[in-house]
């Protein structure tokens, strides 16, 4: 069964408690960077082909719309999902 998070903090300290939910937020932030630095790094490697201007071409910038898209609806989608079944949507803050 999935506890709420008031029920797993029941009898902890209103310190520990804070404690707690700063490095939650810092875990949280470092997971939201690293899903950020991965669609860098994918959407680039997929989309980026030519390095002979400063800018993206068309066809590059397309691309990469397309694909920051995607992964934004993938997201999206992935965290409703977690919504229906009750489980915690990574990245996201804990329910209060």
């Amino acid at each position: 069964a999935i506890m709420d998070m008031n029920s797993m903090l029941q009898g902890v300290s209103d310190g520990e408690k804070q404690r707690l939910m700063v490095a939650l937020e810092e875990m949280q932030m470092k997971e939201q960077v690293t899903m950020y630095n991965g669609l860098v790094e994918r959407c680039f490697a997929n989309c980026v082909n030519s390095f002979q201007s400063k800018t993206l071409d068309s066809k590059e910038e397309k691309c990469v719309n397309r694909c920051t898209n995607k992964f934004i609806k993938a997201s999206a989608r992935a965290g409703q999902t977690f919504q229906q079944i009750g489980a915690p949507t990574p990245g996201a803050p804990p329910a209060q």
